[in-house]
C-alpha cells in the first residue's frame, strides 16, 4: 500500500507506536504501519490527534484535506523537501528570462496538444460510430500542432492562445464520448454541475497533489511556474507539471464511464453542483491508484529534468 483514502464519517486518527489507528464511533477499527504509507487522503470531517502530523512527517507521509461535499481542496501537508537551495535559485533566475520559460513553455503545450490528438485518435478508434464527429477536433488539433512547429519565435501569449484553441477543439469532441444522460456538455469546476465535470475536478485535484508533493521533493518551488503566472495561493509550477498528464487523466474518467464502472446512480443533484456518492468515490479511488502508478514515476522524471535543467540552464540544454 502506498495511499490511503479515508472517505468515512465519525472517524478519529490516532497515533499507536510506529502506526496509524483507525476509531469509528469510539471504536478502534485497525491499524495501518505508518512505514506502508506515502501520502494519505482524507475527506471530510475527520478528528485527527495533533502528534500524528510529527509522526507522518518522521515517515515522509504527505496528506491531502477535501472537503465533506464536493472533494474540493482544503489543506496539504507535504513531508519531502530538499536541501540544495541551488535548485530553487536557478529556479528563480530562470523565471525572469523569459526567452528561456518560452522554450519550456513550447514543449509543455506541444507535449499537451499531442496526448490530447492520441485520446481523440484512441476514441475514433473505439468508437467507429463517432470518427465523423470526431475528425473535425482531430484536423484542428494537427492544425495548431503543426502551426506552432513551424513557428521559429512564439511569446507565452501565443502559446496560450494555441493551447486555449486546442482546448476549445479538444473538449468539443471529448463531450461526444459520454451519453446525452450524463449532461456533459463543457468543462464546469465551481461546481462541477454533472458527473463527468465531478470526476474531472477531483481527478485533477488528485493530480494538482502529486505535482506540488514531487515539486517539494526535488528541490523546485511550487509556486513559480514557467508557464502559468503567478497567482495568490496557486502553486503554479504544479499546474505546469500536469498541463500534458490532463488528457491522461481525461481518459481514465471516459473508461469509467464507458466500461460502466462509474453509473448515474452515482451521482446526485446538490443546488447547482454534482455530487459522487460513497459508491463512486471508492470505484474512482480504486482506478484513479491503478492509473496513477505510472503518471507519479512520469512526474518524478520531469521534475528531476526540469531542476537539472534549471541548474544547467546556462548550458542551454533544454529537457
Amino acid at each position: 500500500m502506498s495511499t490511503l483514502y479515508l472517505d468515512r464519517k465519525n472517524l478519529a486518527l490516532k497515533l499507536d507506536g510506529q502506526a496509524l489507528a483507525l476509531y469509528e464511533d469510539g471504536g478502534k477499527r485497525g491499524t495501518v504501519p505508518l512505514r506502508m504509507l506515502e501520502r494519505v487522503v482524507v475527506r471530510g470531517n475527520v478528528e485527527l490527534e495533533s502528534r500524528l502530523l510529527g509522526a507522518f512527517a518522521e515517515h515522509r507521509v504527505d496528506v491531502l484535506f477535501l472537503s465533506g461535499r464536493g472533494s474540493r481542496l482544503r489543506a496539504k501537508a507535504f513531508s519531502h523537501s530538499h536541501n540544495d537551495a541551488r535548485r530553487r535559485l536557478a529556479q528563480y533566475r530562470v523565471f525572469f528570462e523569459k526567452d528561456r520559460q518560452v522554450e519550456l513553455a513550447r514543449l509543455l503545450v506541444r507535449g499537451k496538444l499531442e496526448k490530447q490528438r492520441q485520446l481523440l485518435e484512441l476514441a475514433a478508434l473505439k468508437r467507429p460510430d463517432l470518427r465523423k464527429a470526431l475528425a473535425g477536433s482531430l484536423g484542428s488539433l494537427r492544425d495548431i500542432g503543426a502551426t506552432l512547429g513551424q513557428s521559429q519565435t512564439v511569446s507565452l501569449g501565443q502559446l496560450r492562445g494555441f493551447e486555449g484553441g486546442a482546448a476549445a477543439s479538444y473538449f468539443a469532441a471529448f463531450k461526444q464520448l459520454f451519453a446525452p444522460a450524463l449532461g456533459f456538455e463543457q468543462r464546469r469546476k465551481r461546481p462541477p454541475t454533472d458527473p463527468v465535470n465531478a470526476c474531472l475536478s477531483l481527478g485533477y485535484t488528485l493530480l494538482h497533489f502529486e505535482a506540488v508533493a514531487v515539486c517539494h521533493m526535488v528541490g523546485l518551488e511550487p509556486m513559480i511556474g514557467f508557464y502559468h503566472e503567478p497567482a495568490f495561493g496557486r502553486e503554479s509550477l504544479a499546474c505546469d507539471l500536469i498541463e500534458p498528464l490532463r488528457p491522461r487523466l481525461d481518459g481514465l474518467v471516459w473508461s469509467l464511464f464507458r466500461d460502466r464502472r462509474l453509473r448515474t446512480e452515482h451521482f446526485s443533484s446538490d443546488g447547482n453542483g454534482c455530487l459522487m456518492n460513497k459508491a463512486g468515490r471508492k470505484c474512482f479511488y480504486a482506478h484513479y491508484e491503478t492509473f496513477a502508478q505510472p503518471v507519479r514515476r512520469l512526474l518524478r522524471l520531469q521534475a528531476h529534468k526540469l531542476a537539472r535543467w534549471y541548474l544547467q540552464s546556462e548550458n542551454g540544454v533544454l529537457p
